[in-house]
């Protein structure tokens, strides 16, 4: 069985300083990628578009850049470079991460050894804002049927994911609904079409941004986008045995919880927070712990008015 030939695409947009790394750690693989295409999501802050043009026009066989004529925002530049693709497995690659050397290698190994899984993930590391850098994963995490273990919530595997280029197609992209969630919406879709096989070696390095397109959007937003990626987890697990559907809907459930709690007090409506705080204890006696941590939180908000 041949190695996939896996293509890159970097993201970019306003990461000038970070994006000339994240290219360089593309072209440095020990497998060469077949090709790397950069879309850029029209950059005007920096020069990311002519740092972009300077690496297409000096590996032209390699390097490919796409210039969005306005900012269409991230799933849809990342959906614009994947129909691009001539390779058979892609990669994504934002813009202020770096795939380490071995990257490209040690999945195509993993995937060659492994036929029956379309899909390889790995450990990555985590630079800090202080960029002190340590390791994502602690422990083992699972292989094979990985469902519902994604859908309980395991997000952050995009960034260090091999994938089928045909099976990603066939999951429909990046959805665009999910603005915020596009990553793990796309590796929920692909765990239900494909076994998963895990790297337990870091291969990539992800740095953490306080500003984190993710982490911008109020609580408010936020619970709004958790009971809409929860309406889609359920309808990709329907097959899932009971037991596991319970404890999938559980756990999205108690997150969602605990975002209204924190969207109540964003908005100042500190009854409803406490009602929240308290529905969440009688639901779960088990989360008390927590909940008492979010009503000494509210406590000394309320001390603050």
């Amino acid at each position: 069985m041949l190695p996939p030939r896996v293509s890159v695409i970097v993201t970019s947009y306003n990461q000038q300083e970070y994006l000339r790394e994240a290219i360089e750690s593309a072209i440095d693989q020990t497998v060469a990628a077949f090709e790397i295409i950069v879309a850029d999501d029209h950059s005007t802050k920096d020069g990311s578009i002519e740092t972009i043009r300077e690496y297409a026009a000096r590996y032209p066989r390699l390097v490919r850049g796409l210039f969005q004529e306005e900012n269409v925002g991230i799933p849809k530049n990342r959906n614009s470079a994947l129909r691009m693709i001539k390779g058979d497995h892609v990669a994504i690659l934002d813009g202020d991460d770096r795939l380490l050397p071995r990257f490209i290698e040690r999945h195509g190994v993993a995937l060659t050894a492994t036929p029956q899984a379309h899909v390889s993930y790995s450990n990555r590391y985590d630079i800090n804002q202080c960029g002190e850098r340590r390791s994502h994963d602690h422990g083992p995490q699972p292989s094979g049927g990985v469902l519902a273990y994604v859908a309980r919530g395991r997000k952050g595997i995009l960034r260090s994911m091999v994938a089928k280029y045909d099976l990603v197609k066939a999951a429909g992209f990046l959805d665009e609904n999910h603005y915020h969630y596009d990553g793990f919406i796309l590796t929920l879709r692909l765990a239900k079409l494909t076994p998963f096989v895990y790297l337990p070696d870091p291969l990539m390095e992800k740095r953490e941004h306080a500003e984190g397109t993710s982490k911008g959007i109020s609580f408010s937003e936020k619970e709004r986008c958790f009971l809409d990626v929860l309406a889609e987890v359920m309808r990709v697990t329907e097959e899932l045995p009971q037991k596991d559907k319970r404890a999938i809907r559980k756990e999205w459930l108690a997150k969602i919880s605990e975002l209204s709690v924190k969207a109540r007090m964003e908005q100042g409506d500190w009854s409803g927070a406490w009602m929240e705080t308290v529905r969440r204890v009688v639901n779960d006696p088990r989360r008390l712990k927590g909940s008492l941590k979010m009503m000494r939180h509210i406590l000394s908000r309320e001390g603050d008015i």
